[in-house]
């Protein structure tokens, strides 16, 4: 591993010669301390000292005696030298995180903190150690999923241990065993961390990094499935775009190479990678097995369809067969990440930007005159998305039907399985991203809102109405559908782009909608130019940067999800650059000067 990370900071200089591309920045990320550091956790003998293994993790946290003793500073100790013995090998350390998942008691290697456990130690300890022997070290906090982020911000920011506080680590995964959701929620938590960053007044020096974000389980070459293998990559895309409208600094991806499975993985935790090693299929290739004995793992799809593929099949689904044949898979996943990466470079910003409605008759997705709303399957019809406000599409991500049970439903596909699916809005807001998500439509089970329709004066039909939930906690002056705006601004994405809703009072204007019948389509004006309740995000987004270490002065990022091309004009502060048309499920990078 060290000379490979030697080489790749080495490549990296030889092909980004602008001095503001600065050097390779290696982020390290302890999974556990020695177990002799480690309190006894629930699987160790009774009386025991220590934990056996780096396996799991005592609560509150696995340090053996607190964050305050003797073996807290002999963790913070062999912080120093860890980085020491890889400084004298020349690896370039940029930054290290406190805890890899700090909530999470892993099977595998795993260290529990709370958020003053995590502030204890920093302060007593690892701040002062790392601060006195590599001041110029980065230290990030957290690194976990975006579900408490801002409480975890908000609590250090405000301890005695900010001082040794550089940035925010954050994970794409959600807190279920749904891996779906995946890079599908908690963007409102990632603006309500930049409103605290900006609230402490350290949002010019604090760094908010994606530290790890991956598909599980195993890989789209061994499932065989095209349309999984570019769904994983569209997912990876929107992520990227989401946490840098947000103003993060940096998305990384957790596996760099894979073999063909996800492997290997000492706990069969078989995973996703853009690039994947196949040595048995490169050029000339003799007496390679396809499978060595220690890749012997279970993953859920069987064979490894990818491995009975012709290189002439895999090349027509975009692995390409001039890689193949050096022995490595580059999937549709590393394409996609390479739009962006590879123009998006370090120093650039993010920028206001958002596909906005059409301007012509119908929308984007839904031209005048036809029946139904395009863009194709609904992939994001599932428990627990969120519902947010975006421009108006006319796809079939903004479509609700009101049922006879008078709930809204949404229909759509799960994309892994493939099977039909059908949820309704919820009647309360979730806990962690505090806005209301999709649910079970079952009315036994009670978590689904059951609406009336009430129109307000002066309206005609339902284009001004009062959506109200007959079954919610709330009082029923508190219980109309309402917007929620997102803190931070919306970000680059400003307030249209991506607000939540609640539930709140009916007097609101934010609780004032048109719903169409017909359509099934429920929108507002209270931000003036319409937005349109959307199942997660829209089939159609956009990311913008000023790039001024890039190959151009700007860049710009249209990611099309649907399965229909969408037709679109590029403006840039109001003068139109060029129009232009993007493909099913496709990404495009403009280079603007």
């Amino acid at each position: 591993m060290v000379p490979m990370m030697n080489r790749a900071a080495s490549v990296l200089r030889e092909a980004w010669t602008n001095p503001g591309d600065g050097d390779l920045k290696i982020i390290a990320s302890p999974w556990s301390p020695p177990p002799w550091m480690k309190a006894p956790g629930p699987n160790d003998p009774p009386n025991a000292t220590h934990a056996r293994t780096m396996l799991g993790s005592a609560s509150p946290t696995c340090l053996r005696g607190g964050p305050k003793s003797e073996y807290a500073k002999s963790w913070a100790e062999y912080f120093a030298k860890w980085l020491t013995s890889y400084y004298t090998l020349g690896v370039p350390i940029y930054a290290v995180t406190i805890q890899n998942e700090p909530e999470f008691d892993a099977p595998w290697e795993a260290c529990l903190y709370t958020a003053p456990i995590m502030g204890t130690f920093l302060e007593e300890y690892l701040g002062p150690t790392l601060n006195k022997t590599y001041p110029d070290l980065k230290i990030f906090i957290y690194d976990h999923n975006k579900n408490d982020v801002d409480e975890w911000a908000r609590y250090l920011l405000n301890s005695s241990s900010h001082p040794y506080i550089d940035g925010t680590a954050i994970h794409w995964y959600a807190n279920s065993s749904n891996r779906l959701l995946d890079g599908a929620v908690g963007a409102p938590n990632v603006h309500r961390l930049m409103e605290i960053v900006k609230d402490f007044g350290v949002e010019k020096t604090h760094l908010v990094w994606g530290t790890e974000a991956c598909h599980c389980p195993s890989t789209g070459y061994a499932g065989g499935s095209l349309r999984i293998s570019w769904d994983r990559a569209e997912r990876y895309a929107h992520d990227i775009l989401a946490d840098m409208a947000a103003g993060a600094n940096a998305w990384i991806e957790w596996n760099l190479l894979l073999d063909a499975i996800g492997g290997p993985n000492h706990l069969k935790n078989v995973c996703d990678a853009g690039l994947l090693a196949v040595p048995q299929r490169a050029k000339g290739a003799k007496g390679i097995p396809s499978r060595e004995p220690w890749e012997d793992l279970r993953h859920p799809y069987g064979p490894t369809v990818g491995n009975h593929r012709t290189i002439e099949e895999l090349n027509a689904m975009g692995m390409p067969a001039k890689y193949i044949e050096k022995g490595v898979v580059a999937q549709a996943m590393h394409w996609y990440v390479g739009h962006i990466s590879r123009h998006v470079r370090p120093g650039s910003r993010a920028v206001d930007a958002l596909a906005d409605s059409s301007d012509g008759p119908g929308m984007t997705f839904w031209p005048k005159g036809e029946l139904v709303p395009g863009g194709g399957v609904n992939n994001l019809a599932m428990s627990d998305i969120a519902l947010n406000l975006w421009p108006c599409e006319g796809s079939t991500r903004q479509q609700f039907k009101l049922n006879e049970a008078m709930q809204l439903q949404v229909f759509g596909e799960n994309w892994q399985d493939i099977v039909p699916t059908n949820f309704c809005i919820r009647n309360a807001p979730d806990p962690s991203f505090e806005g209301v998500l999709l649910g079970s439509c079952n009315v036994t089970l009670g978590e689904s809102a059951i609406y009336e329709i009430v129109p307000l004066p002066g309206s005609t039909g339902w284009d001004r109405v009062n959506i109200v939930g007959t079954n919610t906690e709330y009082p029923r002056a508190k219980s109309c559908m309402r917007i929620k705006e997102l803190r931070n601004n919306g970000g680059s994405y400003g307030p249209r782009g991506g607000s939540q809703i609640v539930y709140g009072d009916c007097d609101s204007d934010k609780a004032v909608w048109s719903l169409n019948k017909e359509t099934g389509i429920i929108s507002s004006t209270f931000f003036g130019d319409e937005v349109c309740l959307t199942t997660g995000w829209p089939f159609l987004q956009v990311g913008a940067f000023q790039t001024p270490n890039g190959s151009s002065e700007k860049v710009v990022v249209v990611l099309n999800d649907g399965g229909d091309a969408a037709n679109y004009v590029l403006e840039d502060d109001g003068n139109v650059l060029f129009a232009g048309s993007i493909a099913p499920h496709t990404i495009q990078t403009v280079l603007v000067d």
